[in-house]
């Protein structure tokens, strides 16, 4: 047996802990699978006991004497060492441990799970856990878990495999599921992740044949490159990956030396993550079980703009404003769809709100104006949102969508009332449909957004690199000849010393500090601009030296640099960041001291070619100037090659790079190029 059928289709499971009495959490496991028709084989572990709930108790797995695929371990954390080993007597591929006591639970229980994970793996038995609220795969009704939400009689069975870093969200997932006719095929708590993690457990569900979504409800990230490949596969196979993941907000995330770690946060940087490698994100947790029937079967859109059809003016705008505050695009009507409505006598005018409701709705009207939209190529879904007839009279508006569910393009509906039936109907269908209208424009925003896998195919260059120190940041001078020797331009640039000749470069100038310790120059008064002559420059350095010494005395300073003042059509900042959860990540925004504040950036994952480069800028407001505004254009071709090349930090060997930025990177006129104007680095 493989480890992918020992995980979800076991035949024998054993429950290291089981309880006779019934009103035990640790009896759950076996009073649900004879509950919901379990056809395999139990074996109860319980050394005090002859039987358990009925069947024949054995001291040991050991003792059973036959293989056993899956055990459910239930005991204290003590007790937990002694029931791997005797997994491992039994021929166990993989335990599920419920105890908890050990990474959760501080220093003593790290070094608990740790050497946990060091046993596992000597004897050749995966781990999922500890602290683990089991596994459920609900096709064979092998459910070694004890939610609580296994209590009801009835198990929805279903085609969307889940993956949780929480446990309470298996039984949160089902029973909100339930009254909607929405099913699981497997779910499955991964607990503190010591082993067996979200990314390994989404590739099995991947060639999982009884699933055809993969929902992940994340915390963090543990392993993003198993995760990276599981997408991927899942893509290619036509199984949507859909993902909720805590941590919007900025609360609790670590404070960056640079502009770049401010602006491009861990969030922000799984946003990028989840991008590159084909995943949906949703914000909303109801959106992740009910939007999988939108995507199934249907590849990232062509058109990314959304068209509505409504029988309720006001239902109908909850959604559309929604859909607004998220950035979407709506599509306006177009001639045929206005010709086809005119002979039912509705007018159809320019909003992009197409309401039906004074004409008397019906459902030849209703599918009319659903043919229209979906044969229509200006769109790439329709949202179909429905009013009081969804709750009483579904033959009107519920109906035909109903009939258009495997329409070449896809439809999805709201219903305004409280409608169970007729939520139930559309999902029987395989049409996503949604109790809420914020849940319903979080679905479609995410299909819209959705894309494929970027295509790795980033060719790499030999590149001469100078000499750099192994740890800590560096100075402007080594940052600036690092980014020099990948092809990024640098504004010229002279050091000069105290006891230096000035530098013969054309006025205006502008001079900085240069030191080593120092991040950000202009806090410790580290940089003058607009000098005009060589007497206010002699006036610059001396003050420079000066406040730098009041601000961080003692600090170790090598010259000042003086470069001309340039001007051009915008400044941009570019940054790299190796994001402690996904990796290396590359960031373009509006540059300048206000970078960090306004927060107008676009972010992928490094390396980056030059078309995901002229993706970034065309994303970036601050940017437009770039591309033509108001009569003046930057080079755009320069800003993308330099994005490019700098992308190509991470392709570095030797110590690791963590942290680089130019800001400002000028954009000069059309054909004029790019330049540095200041550079920071850090290993």
């Amino acid at each position: 047996m493989s480890l992918a059928d020992a995980i979800f289709r076991p035949r024998t499971v054993g429950l290291i802990g089981a309880s006779a009495d019934e009103t035990k959490n640790t009896a759950r496991p076996h009073r649900y699978m004879r509950m919901h028709g379990f056809e395999g084989t139990i074996v109860p572990v319980n050394p005090n006991r002859d039987e358990v709930l009925g069947e024949k108790a054995w001291p040991s797995l050991e003792a059973y004497g036959k293989p056993v695929d899956h055990a459910f371990i239930m005991v204290p954390a003590r007790f937990v060492p002694a029931a791997i080993e005797d997994c491992a007597k039994a021929g166990v591929k993989v335990a599920t441990i419920y105890s908890d006591g050990f990474a959760e639970a501080g220093e003593v229980g790290q070094a608990r799970q740790q050497a946990l994970v060091d046993l596992g793996k000597s004897l050749g038995v995966r781990i999922i856990g500890p602290n683990s609220m089991g596994m459920i795969a609900t096709d064979i009704a092998a459910l070694l878990t004890v939610n609580a939400v296994l209590e009801a009689g009835d198990l929805v069975r279903g085609r969307f495999g889940l993956v949780s870093q929480s446990g309470t969200i298996l039984g949160t997932m089902i029973s909100r599921g339930i009254p909607r006719g929405i099913g699981f095929s497997k779910l499955v708590s991964v607990g503190n992740e010591c082993d067996l993690g979200v990314g390994e457990l989404a590739g099995y569900l991947a060639d999982d044949p009884s699933t055809d979504a993969i929902l992940l409800f994340l915390e963090t990230l543990r392993d993003a490159d198993a995760l990276a490949a599981a997408a991927r596969r899942a893509f290619d196979l036509g199984k949507p990956v859909i993902a909720y993941k805590l941590g919007r907000s900025s609360v609790g995330e670590q404070v960056a030396l640079s502009h770049t770690g401010a602006i491009a946060g861990t969030d922000k940087a799984i946003d990028a993550f989840f991008r590159h490698n084909g995943i949906v994100r949703v914000d909303n947790l109801e959106t992740l079980f009910e939007a999988p029937a939108l995507f199934v079967g249907r590849k990232p859109p062509e058109i990314r703009r959304a068209t509505v059809m409504t029988t309720t003016g006001g239902g109908a705008a909850t959604v559309v404003d929604r859909l607004g505050v998220l950035g979407v695009d709506l599509a306006t009507p177009g001639a045929s769809l206005k010709q086809r409505m005119d002979g039912y006598g509705i007018r159809v005018g320019e909003s992009p709100l197409i309401d039906v409701t004074m004409a008397g709705a019906n459902a030849e009207v209703y599918g009319a104006g659903l043919d229209e939209l979906v044969a229509a190529d200006n769109n790439g879904i329709v949202v179909a949102v429905v009013g009081s007839s969804g709750q009483f009279k579904p033959d009107i508006a519920v109906r035909p969508i109903v009939e258009r569910a495997r329409s070449p393009k896809p439809i999805v509906s709201f219903i305004a009332p409280q409608a169970d039936r007729s939520l139930r109907l559309l999902s029987d269908a395989g049409v996503a449909a949604f109790r809420t209208p914020e849940s319903c424009a979080d679905a479609v925003r995410a299909f819209l957004d959705w894309r494929a896998p970027v295509v790795q195919d980033h060719e790499s260059r030999n590149v001469d690199l100078p000499d750099l120190p192994v740890a800590g940041a560096l100075t402007e001078i080594e940052a600036r000849n690092l980014f020099a020797a990948l092809g990024v331009p640098m504004a010229a640039a002279k050091l000069v010393g105290p006891d230096d000749d000035l530098p013969d470069l054309s006025y205006p100038v502008a001079a900085k500090v240069v030191a080593r310790d120092i991040a950000h120059k202009s806090d410790v008064g580290g940089v003058r601009l607009g000098i005009r002559d060589a007497a206010q420059l002699r006036e610059a350095l001396a003050g420079i030296y000066r406040d730098v010494g009041d601000a961080m005395p003692g600090v170790s300073i090598d010259g000042i640099l003086v470069s001309p003042m340039l001007s051009g059509v915008c400044e941009a900042i570019l940054g790299y960041r190796l994001d402690p959860q996904v990796g290396p990540v590359v960031v373009l925004g509006a540059g300048g001291v206000m970078a960090e504040i306004y927060r107008d950036v676009a972010i992928r994952m490094a390396p980056v070619s030059e078309s995901e480069a002229m993706e970034m800028i065309a994303e970036v407001r601050g940017l437009a100037p770039v591309l033509g505004f108001r009569g003046r254009k930057g080079d755009a071709g320069a800003l993308v090659r330099a994005v490019s090349r700098f992308s190509e930090l991470s392709l570095m060997t030797g110590p690791i790079l963590r942290e680089a930025e130019i800001n400002p990177l000028l954009i000069l006129e059309e054909d004029g190029g790019v330049a540095g104007l200041d550079a920071f680095a850090s290993f």
